[in-house]
């Protein structure tokens, strides 16, 4: 249990032989190495006390657990990626748990062979086969030269060539984040082998090679001039012309794997195919036939945009919010406060999320491997948002078909936009002091860091990647934090993104 280092805790006598210590407590951390962020303002613990044959004081019983000051929670504890694989096992899907520094490796062995947590594992897998045991090559103190051989059970013989890869893979990304392991290989030992015994077991072989982020981090997309263009610089690649949008007023524009370019133009969603000359309008707030889904009749190319429609989208107008195409050529929006996925020819997918049931939802951005949803919703008869985090669950060919149970994001409300910002923090432009928001780092199952925003920031994004963000303001200027200081990167830009291209 951690408690605020602000101030400190309050001792009083409680009575004959006992004392009661008040605190107030801001989070706690259980064996899985969850933190769960709390805000007791008055937590009490009680100590029962005895006096000894000399006739001192000594603590007869302990509460369970350990209770700390976040200072020295900080010095003792740190946050790690654990990696886990995305269903189809073409990447890393990351979950941030604490270890204490001290015994790090070890229990990141530990938390690995354990499985992502409840809220992850609908659509998350590991390669861990059941019953598997790490027998050793993690204890004090690691090899001077950083190269660490982990020996596991006998089960990890079992998997194929490609399971085995998989496994490193998995163990590797883990491992590598600990100070002073800089490689690792695996081996498996059977039954008697002495893990002592540098020639025993058999040798797992190297990592796939998983791409966690593809081309999250590379240059920003926005409009200017009705065009689409890639770059902040004034030296820019222009991707799609107004005229092949059909519109100078479009809005909000994405890119996928394959080219392909949607963008918001008034209450439409345009795609533009790779090889096309023309968009197409593939969704409309207005169509109520736009509900045909995936699996029903092949829907056509759509009609050619409407180059008299004005675009209003953005964060919060023209009923939909700014799109966003996952690496499986999905394209997630919201509208009417629903969330929408399109596929390339506008057939909507059938996504199941009972937990957004009476609820709004007001924004979202899906993560750097494309398996992870934040959201941003009100609930029917509350006045506070919420910022949760969820899984995709795919079928087989990537077809997203429910999201997982919500896992909340604290201190995200009241936000007036959202963006991952690295594999496992969400970025928020929120209401700060002295007359300029706030933008938030939260870590979605760890803390939070806040730096200071912009006077008249209005918009937000960032790459998904490396907490890279960036700002734009009422008058329209893009701006990055460079040194501790915010600079103005584009002036004639507008509605820029990162795309998971």
């Amino acid at each position: 249990m951690v408690y605020t280092g602000s101030e400190s805790p309050v001792v009083e006598q409680a009575g004959e032989g006992a004392v009661d210590l008040r605190t107030r407590l801001i989070g706690s951390l259980d064996g899985a190495g969850i933190l769960t962020p709390r805000d007791d303002e008055d937590h009490a613990v009680s100590y029962s006390l005895t006096a000894d044959s000399t006739g001192q004081w000594r603590i007869a019983e302990l509460p369970d657990g350990i209770l700390l000051p976040e200072p020295v929670f900080g010095q003792e504890f740190s946050a790690y990626l654990l990696h886990f694989l995305s269903l189809d096992r073409e990447r890393a899907v990351p979950e941030l748990r604490w270890a204490a520094l001290r015994t790090a490796a070890p229990a990141l062995m530990r938390l690995l062979l354990g499985g992502p947590s409840d809220w992850l594992a609908p659509g998350a897998d590991t390669l861990v086969p059941p019953g598997l045991r790490l027998l050793g090559g993690l204890d004090a103190p690691l090899p001077a030269d950083g190269a660490v051989t982990v020996s596991v059970s006998s089960e990890a013989a079992a998997l194929d060539s490609t399971g085995r890869a998989l496994l490193v893979a998995q163990i590797e990304r883990t491992l590598t984040q600990v100070a002073g392991i800089h490689s690792v290989s695996v081996r498996a030992l059977g039954d008697g082998e002495d893990p002592r015994d540098a020639d025993a077991g058999t040798a797992l072989g190297g990592a796939a090679d998983l791409d966690a982020a593809p081309g999250a981090s590379g240059q920003a997309i926005g409009m200017s001039g009705g065009n689409v263009v890639r770059g902040l610089s004034t030296a820019r690649e222009t991707l799609a012309t107004s005229r092949a949008l059909g519109t100078t007023s479009a809005r909000w524009p994405d890119v996928g794997a394959d080219g392909t370019i949607v963008a918001l133009a008034g209450r439409s969603m345009l795609l533009l195919a790779p090889g096309r000359s023309v968009a197409s309008v593939i969704h409309s707030v207005d169509d109520e036939s736009a509900g045909q889904t995936a699996g029903g009749d092949q829907a056509g190319d759509g009609d050619q945009a409407d180059g008299g429609d004005q675009a209003g989208a953005g964060q919060s107008g023209g009923g939909m919010t700014p799109p966003v195409i996952d690496r499986h050529g999905w394209t997630w929006t919201a509208a009417r406060g629903e969330i929408v996925v399109l596929n390339r020819a506008g057939l909507r997918a059938d996504l199941a999320a009972e937990w957004l049931v009476g609820s709004r939802v007001l924004a979202l951005d899906v993560s750097a491997e494309s398996e992870r949803l934040v959201v941003r919703r009100l609930v029917d008869g509350e006045t506070a948002d919420r910022v949760e985090a969820a899984v995709i669950v795919r079928d087989a060919r990537g077809l997203p078909q429910r999201l997982g149970p919500p896992l909340t994001v604290p201190g995200a409300g009241g936000t007036r936009a959202l963006a991952w910002s690295d594999p496992v923090a969400v970025a928020v432009l929120a209401d700060g002091g002295a007359g300029a928001p706030d933008v938030k780092q939260i870590q979605v199952g760890g803390t939070a860091a806040t730096i200071p925003g912009l006077a008249g920031a209005v918009e937000l994004t960032a790459n998904r990647t490396d907490g890279l963000v960036l700002l734009t303001d009422s008058a329209g200027q893009v701006w990055h934090r460079n040194d501790g200081t915010w600079r103005v990167a584009a002036t004639d830009l507008q509605d820029v993104g990162y795309c998971l291209a």
